[in-house]
């Protein structure tokens, strides 16, 4: 595989009659019956249940799985995803380097996948609210998401949100986890998060009145850790804040004297298969 990490996106070209199964057992969604057309996202996270990577899955007419995402390299997702080969029928072919993935603007209600006619993604959309728009590397790409519209949103990024600081549901994403399906890395400790009820953060879009020092923050909430500050653009931010602060509306500061407003903080979902 041709090494592509000085690129910030990821196109992967997933071939071979076990690559569903393989991801279906590894990952956090249900994918063994994921149909041409159509398009899902997925993590990967450790033992733990921490996230190590998002990405979204679709499958080309040709049976060609594709495996994309806008903000981290293709090659870290490769050699994740090679490491779990062991006799499995599975070739990784990365196209990281011909093709760029972009993040945009979609809709609730878009769940789809558009292909060329010889099997490359041109536009990919699981439902939530954005869209992945494929173009050769060397042509103008669409406009982008932009980061305050991605953090108005609560749309987690690679070194961000995602990072193996946070499980799934402290990110909003229980909805990209089914606990019904079977074995995967992390179910365990998963299962364990939604039984006992000890999901203790979720994820806030907040206004700070000025800057932070650095990127992560720790936010504090009456002399305590209250959570850590993740996303900042024009004043706005996302931050995973434990979920007694919001309940108990704490003053949210930072470490500096910054102060935080929570503009929206949703109520954690439940995953799939639960």
């Amino acid at each position: 595989m041709t090494s592509t990490s000085n690129l910030v996106w990821t196109a992967l070209r997933l071939t071979g009659r076990d690559v569903l199964p393989l991801l279906h057992r590894t990952a956090t969604q249900a994918l063994v019956e994921l149909a041409p057309g159509g398009a899902r996202a997925t993590l990967l996270c450790d033992f733990k249940g921490r996230v190590q990577h998002r990405f979204v899955l679709s499958v080309a007419p040709d049976g060609a799985v594709w495996a994309l995402r806008s903000d981290a390299p293709g090659a870290e997702l490769a050699a994740a995803i090679d490491r779990m080969v062991f006799r499995d029928h599975v070739q990784i072919e990365d196209r990281t380097a011909a093709l760029r993935v972009t993040l945009v603007a979609g809709t609730r209600d878009e769940v789809s996948a558009t292909f060329t006619d010889d099997g490359v993604p041109l536009r990919v959309s699981t439902g939530d609210g954005t869209a992945l728009v494929v173009t050769p590397a060397d042509a103008e790409p669409p406009v982008a998401l932009s980061e305050p519209e991605r953090i108005a949103m609560l749309h987690p990024r690679h070194g961000h949100e995602l990072v193996d600081a946070f499980n799934p549901f402290e990110l909003g994403l229980a909805h990209e986890v089914h606990l019904a399906k079977g074995c995967f890395t992390g179910q365990e400790a998963l299962q364990r998060l939604i039984t006992y009820e000890s999901v203790r953060r979720r994820p806030a879009h907040v206004r700070l009145s000025g800057a932070p020092d650095k990127l992560p923050c720790e936010v504090i909430a009456n002399g305590a850790p209250a959570g850590i500050l993740t996303s900042v653009s024009d004043h706005e931010g996302i931050a995973i804040i434990s979920r007694d602060a919001l309940a108990n509306a704490l003053a949210l500061t930072l470490a500096n004297g910054v102060t935080l407003q929570v503009l929206e903080a949703p109520e954690l979902a439940r995953p799939q298969g639960r």
